[in-house]
């Protein structure tokens, strides 16, 4: 029993441990600058000739943090836009792997004594770093790899979404609530059909991160018992773990006939969905022998949300 506790202390000190040693792309690129400039003799010329990434947006700024912060400790670099040049002439690929011989290679052409290149690659829930400084003459400065953990600058140059934000940006959202319906106004004789209770069933479609457009399924009000059949345009903003949503909509009763409705959704993560509280005012307009009539009644409900299809930002 002795070691089967140390050994899960173990481990959760080995997984604490491995959380902590991960950093936002900006820090782990001067982490390496500072820990490269250090073993770098004075007057030293360096180039980055190559860094291996996802996408060449995410290579081009790695390249250019590199040079901005080595440029910043008094080191010599070479001009980007030479090598740029040479990446035509030789065809070699900047953001793809270049052999150390092609390297080398292009250091003594461009008078750099030392060569940075490096990758970055996806490593279990993160990604990881990998800067090497090799001098012309093929000897290794040194390498440092580092465990990069998403941040809005990482996830914006590879295009992806950081994982805990998955919820977020999804193409279908399915939300069911059920809560108490209070009639406000209402015009009818029969009132003995009047049901307390409401429910709701909306699908939404979001193509884009703000806007999203619902068909809502709807049950129970202080005029109908009929099932109401809405179109609602969705404004939705999801600021970190909450979301709320505004959506106002015309639709048709089975029973009674048009109906217009609008509302407030505000909620909080839970698991993987949204638990929410819905504040929904319905109006309900209808025709007769005897005349025209609106009702209104407000349904508030508790409901939960989920979404499906994941999509780009």
């Amino acid at each position: 029993m002795k070691k089967l506790t140390i050994v899960g202390l173990l481990m959760f000190c080995a997984s604490f441990v491995y959380a902590q040693q991960a950093m936002t792309l900006d820090d782990a690129i001067m982490d390496s600058v500072n820990f490269f400039s250090s073993r770098l003799q004075a007057g030293s010329t360096v180039a980055v000739t190559n860094f291996e990434a996802e996408t060449k947006e995410l290579s081009d700024f790695i390249i250019k943090e590199l040079l901005v912060a080595l440029a910043n400790t008094g080191i010599r670099v070479v001009e980007r836009s030479r090598l740029e040049m040479l990446e035509s002439e030789l065809k070699f690929n900047m953001s793809g792997s270049v052999s150390d011989e092609t390297a080398q290679g292009i250091g003594q052409m461009i008078g750099a004594q030392i060569l940075f290149s490096g990758n970055i690659s996806q490593y279990r829930d993160m990604y990881r770093i990998r800067i090497q400084a090799i001098s012309v003459t093929t000897e290794i400065i040194g390498t440092r790899t580092i465990n990069i953990k998403y941040d809005p600058t990482l996830t914006g140059l590879l295009g992806i979404i950081n994982p805990a934000d998955t919820w977020k940006y999804q193409w279908l959202y399915v939300g069911a609530n059920i809560g108490y319906n209070a009639g406000i106004v209402d015009f009818r004789d029969d009132l003995e059909v009047y049901v307390p209770i409401g429910a709701s069933l909306y699908l939404m479609v979001q193509p884009f991160n703000l806007f999203g457009l619902g068909i809502d399924m709807s049950y129970g009000s202080s005029f109908s018992e009929g099932l109401s059949i809405s179109v609602t345009p969705t404004f939705t903003i999801r600021p970190s773990l909450f979301e709320i949503n505004i959506f106002a909509g015309i639709g048709f009763n089975t029973s009674e006939g048009i109906v217009f409705l609008g509302g407030v959704r505000g909620g909080i993560k839970l698991g993987s969905g949204i638990i929410y509280i819905e504040i929904r005012p319905m109006a309900n307009s209808v025709t007769t022998d005897w005349g025209s009539y609106t009702n209104f009644a407000l349904n508030i409900g508790l409901g939960y949300q989920v979404g499906f299809i994941q999509r780009l930002k």
